[in-house]
């Protein structure tokens, strides 16, 4: 079970990344309302750690719990990490583009 719930944060973040960028309301929520984005995507995390938490009950350890906390945090943002990542890189080439069109027309 705690492979599943480390598999369905990876594709919660994925899920969530194509939504925020296919999507115009998910457009509008990452540029405009983000906070509202976090919200939701903390909220779903920490949902996924609780069905972790209550599949495994023999966790007492604290360490192992935040550990577990961690690896699913860190799964379901890699996601919008590559997004944001896919987002510059198209940005930065835009712009060196543009510098390169205003250097050849001098």
């Amino acid at each position: 079970m705690t492979y599943f719930c480390y598999l369905l944060a990876f594709f919660w973040g994925v899920f969530l990344a194509l939504l925020l960028q296919f999507t115009g309301w998910g457009q509008f929520l990452a540029y405009r309302r983000t906070w509202i984005t976090v919200v939701v995507g903390v909220g779903v995390d920490l949902l996924i750690v609780l069905l972790l938490l209550y599949t495994l009950p023999h966790l007492s350890d604290p360490l192992e719990i935040w550990l577990h906390l961690v690896v699913v945090i860190s799964l379901s943002s890699l996601g919008v990490i590559c997004r944001g990542v896919y987002l510059e890189y198209t940005e930065t080439q835009q712009e060196m583009e543009r510098l390169k069109g205003q250097h050849n027309g001098r």
